[in-house]
């Protein structure tokens, strides 16, 4: 059952199972679902999936394993403001996700440190241990606000440098561009998803991609495994040039109406060629039928997304992967 804390004017609720989750709140989270796009393709795959809490692949057994919940910032007449997400992935413990309601800009700095101290003192009456949450991802006033909070809560120092800065763009039929020309004779390639096959050079790129991804490192092993399950759920696209693959572009992150590209890494040798965009392109092609981004480099911005995201770090805590 939900269990509830509140304060003057909003309630934490805790849930324990997506399928409630949802049930209370799905209008909230689909009616922001481009903004929901790191947690509720989570949430609707755990419908279906036992938790990566007790799945095999699980890499990190140094770290203590929390099942997954989710703490809810509502309103006493029932708008969801925040949602915090406490899950796992298949490499160890995700970080602490966080959804706004309602676009940070319409959000004053004081407003979001008061929720987010009601929200940091329910998050960590649910957790057997604080060093659980070694990092915190969300619009970038919202993360700095929990982790200032967390940090005068548990004593936990934020790490001095950010573990990941994020701009968000998206893909719509209006933003098509053709391909263009290439400017040297290509050799022959192909553009597929991933097979089975493809799981040595795939783990290549993934443990490439993460040496960039300090301090969620991999190592070759741990880099087979996180291809292994890209390769097994469909995830996984390749550019294969010559019998190598040379480009991975990772969709990790699919909701109803919504994919997210989450990686994209080319082969150290074959870089500078073009192979990324044709492989991203050919990708959002068959992922969202329609190709283009965006949102960047000064591009026009949708004034209700929340277009900038960042991660910040605790040290001295149990380090997770995503």
């Amino acid at each position: 059952m939900p269990t509830a804390i509140s304060n003057q004017q909003a309630q934490v609720v805790r849930y324990d199972s997506p399928t409630t989750l949802l049930d209370k709140i799905s209008g909230a989270l689909y009616g922001r679902e481009k903004e929901c796009n790191i947690m509720l393709p989570l949430i609707e795959k755990l419908q279906t999936r036992p938790s990566f809490s007790t799945s095999p692949f699980c890499v990190t057994p140094s770290a203590p394993v929390v099942d997954d919940f989710w703490l809810v910032v509502q309103t006493n007449t029932g708008e969801v403001e925040f949602v915090l997400s406490c899950t796992n992935g298949p490499l160890g413990g995700y970080p602490i996700f966080i959804w706004c309601g309602r676009p940070v800009s319409t959000m004053s700095r004081e407003f979001i440190h008061q929720r987010m101290a009601l929200v940091t003192q329910h998050l960590l009456k649910s957790l057997p241990s604080p060093k659980r949450v070694f990092s915190v991802f969300a619009p970038t006033q919202v993360t700095r606000a929990f982790a200032s909070e967390w940090s005068i809560l548990t004593g936990f120092e934020i790490n001095q440098e950010p573990y990941y800065h994020a701009t968000f763009s998206s893909v719509t039929a209006h933003t098509l561009l053709p391909a263009a020309p290439s400017k040297f004779e290509l050799p022959q390639y192909s553009l597929r998803r991933a097979t089975a096959a493809d799981e040595a050079g795939v783990a290549d790129l993934c443990y490439t991609f993460a040496l960039t991804g300090d301090p969620f490192v991999l190592d070759r092993d741990a880099a087979l495994l996180e291809a292994t399950c890209l390769i097994s759920q469909g995830q996984a696209y390749v550019c294969e040039v010559g019998g190598i693959i040379v480009c991975l572009v990772a969709v990790t992150r699919s909701s109803t109406n919504h994919a997210t590209i989450t990686k994209v890494v080319t082969h150290l040798d074959f870089g500078r060629q073009g192979w990324a965009k044709r492989l991203v392109r050919e990708v959002c092609l068959r992922a969202y039928k329609s190709v283009g981004f965006g949102g960047l480099l000064g591009d026009a911005q949708d004034p209700n997304l929340d277009t900038e995201w960042l991660e910040l770090g605790f040290d001295g805590t149990d380090l997770g992967h995503w």
